[in-house]
This record gives structure tokens, sequence and C-alpha cells, in this order.
């Protein structure tokens, strides 16, 4: 067993604080975001397309990363000015979420200044809190730099025309992965990892919920007849099995190893298992709710290619990002997973054309319940090991 393996399974609980109501109240804007990206999704889902809500599903989940990194070094819970400074930063993120399905046209500059204000308001805030502590300090003036000037990039890019505009954004994605991994080679970040790991849990939680909605808003206009309500039950399955496969230890075990993880190597951590790790599990949850609400919708026709293709997506991202999990947890990865991902794109290809959006459906939930029925009794055996002080590792 490795040593960051050992250091999991021993690592005495530390207290730690919860989310708090501001942050509840500012993650609703990002539930609006996310609702705005899902319908960004469907109405193109043509490669270039998805390739542009992929983009903006990235911007946005930077943008409530910085919130996260933030509400971790600094309580929120009390009556303080960054807790005043965060309540302002409000209005202009819903700004930001308004302009998403008009980013790459008419409302791009909107988008852009807002996105410019609300990410130097953030770095400001977090750099006003990490400043007494010369460990935190030193990694703040090594990450802001970039931080800084990404947003300032992407507001000069709302105003080209959309060929252009996308490639300067692009460019924006890769200033972000740049600084965070800047910020992490020196200095130490302050990250409550019980406030870190429920953070990005609610996240996800947010994710799931836009399922539910374009379910929901789907069936809720049209006559409930046994069709309609085979089509949404069959699409809310994935959405429960989504959460079963994360929420199951998912977590726990996330948890587990920011707490194992001192000094210099806990920002690490938190930056490559939830900044960068949460993303595509999150985007999968997301691009599914585009074949759910059709499926929901429209229960007896068949998937047109785009939501086949969103479909086999959507589960490669959702447990592509679980393997990501695991493997820089264990550094190993679960076979039945990579089955899966490639069992789904197959069955989408040759099934999905032929049966009806519901039975396509159905048995992608049923070969994700098999799935995560294997990998579940694995890690629980794996526990048991643990506890019992073999050497046995939990996937």
């Amino acid at each position: 067993m490795s040593g960051l393996d050992d250091a999991v399974s021993r690592v005495e609980p530390e207290g730690g604080r919860h989310a708090t109501n501001l942050e509840l109240f500012l993650d609703l804007v990002f539930v609006f975001a996310v609702t705005q990206i899902a319908g960004f999704l469907a109405a193109d889902l043509s490669l270039g397309g998805f390739a542009r809500g992929l983009l903006l599903a990235w911007l946005v989940w930077w943008l409530w990363s910085q919130f996260t990194w933030l509400g971790t070094a600094i309580d929120l819970g009390g009556r303080s000015a960054a807790q005043l400074l965060v309540l302002l930063a409000v209005p202009p993120t819903l700004l930001m979420a308004v302009a998403l399905p008009e980013a790459f046209g008419s409302s791009g500059v909107e988008f852009g200044a807002a996105y410019l204000v609300v990410n130097l308001w953030a770095l400001g805030i977090q750099g006003r809190g990490l400043w007494a502590d010369p460990a935190t300090r030193s990694s703040w003036l090594r990450y802001a730099p970039l931080a800084a000037l990404a947003p300032c990039v992407l507001f000069a890019g709302s105003f080209f025309d959309e060929g252009p505009r996308t490639a300067v954004w692009c460019s924006v994605a890769a200033f972000n992965v740049a600084s965070a991994v800047i910020g992490g080679q020196r200095g130490e970040w302050k990250i409550d990892p019980v406030h870190f790991s429920e953070r990005h849990a609610l996240f996800v939680i947010i994710s799931l919920g836009e399922v539910l909605v374009a379910v929901g808003v789907a069936t809720s206009g049209v006559p409930l007849t046994t069709a309609v309500g085979a089509g949404l039950l069959a699409a809310v399955a994935v959405a429960c099995v989504f959460w079963w496969g994360y929420f199951a230890f998912v977590p726990a075990v996330a948890e587990r190893t920011l707490r194992a993880a001192q000094g210099l190597a806990r920002g690490r951590v938190a930056r490559d298992l939830f900044t960068f790790g949460h993303f595509p599990i999150v985007f999968g949850v997301v691009l599914y709710a585009v074949t759910a609400k059709h499926v929901a919708a429209h229960p007896q026709a068949n998937l047109g290619e785009g939501e086949l293709a969103a479909l086999a997506t959507s589960i490669a991202f959702f447990l592509g990002g679980l393997l990501g999990v695991q493997w820089h947890v264990v550094r190993r990865l679960a076979p039945e997973r990579l089955v899966v991902i490639a069992g789904v794109a197959v069955m989408c290809a040759t099934l999905g054309p032929e049966v009806s959006g519901t039975l396509m459906v159905a048995g992608v939930a049923l070969v994700l319940v098999v799935m995560q029925v294997i990998t579940l009794r694995r890690f629980e055996r794996r526990e048991a090991e643990l506890n019992a002080g073999s050497d046995g590792e939990p996937s």
C-alpha cells in the first residue's frame, strides 16, 4: 500500500465547518447558470455547439471555484466585512448568468464585463483574507497575476466576432489552469477539508437538480400518459444512479484524502482532486440533462444523433471524472467503469437509432446499476481489509 493510501486510512478526524447560508444563497445564482448552460447545449448539439457549451461550463465552474476557495479560507458565517463583500458579488454574478445563452452573440460584452468584475472582486476578497499569513500570501501572489489576467483577456475577447472570440476565450481557460498550477508550486493554501469537500458535493447536487428540473418541465405541460410516465421514470433513473455512483463513497474518500494531505500537498490535492477532478463529473450530469429532457418530452420517439451523442458523452464525462478521482486517490482504475463507457457508446451507435429514447435510457440505467453494484462491493471489501489492517486499498 502506498504512503498516501496508508495516510488516508489512518488520518485522524479533524474539526471542520460547513457551508454557510451566504454560500448557499450565492449557489442559487449558479443553479440558474447551470440551467442556462444546459439550455445552451440543447439548442445546438453540433460539435461546435458542444465545444462552446463545454467552454462556458468551464468558465462558470471556475468562477464558482473562486468563491469556494475564498469561502474555505475565510469563514463567511459570521458578521464580517468579507461577508458583505461576497454579498455584493451576487448581482453581477446573476448578470453573468443571464447573459450566458448569448455569450457568443449579442450579450458577449455584458457577459465579459460581469465575468471580469466578479472574478477580480473574488480575487481581491481572497487576497485580503490571505495576506496576513506569509505562507498563504506567497501562494496568492503567485496565483493572482494570471488569475487576474484571464478575465481581462475574456472581456477583451468579447468585442470580437464569434470565431476569434471563441479562440480568445479558450486561452482564458488555459490561463485558469496555469494560474492554479503556478499557485500550487510554493507556499500553502488555507483549506478546510470538511467545507471544501461539502461545497463540491453540493455542486454535484445542483447539477443533478438540473436533470430533475429538465424532466419536470418537459412533462408538466403534456398529459401524463403511460408513455410519458415511462419516459420520466427512465430519465430520472439515470440521475438516481449518478447520485448513487457519486455519493455512495466519493465525498467521504475525497475528504479523507484531503485531510491526509498536509502543508503544500493539501493545496495540490484540493486543486487536482476537486477543482480539476470534479469538473468532468459535473459537466457529465449537466450534459445528460439535454437527453433526459428530450426523452421526457418525446418518450416514444427515437433519439436523434445529437441526443445520442450527448448521452454517450455525458456517461463518458461522468464516469471518466470518477475514474480520475479514483486514480488520484489510489492509482488504480475500476475496469467496469471503462467497460461501461465503451459499452454505452456502442449502444448509442447501434441500438440508439432503432429503439425509443425511453428504452435507450432505461438500458443505460440498467448497465449503470450493474456497474455500480460491482464497484461498491469492491470498495466495501477493500475498506473492510483496511479496517482490519491488511494491505487492501479502497477503489
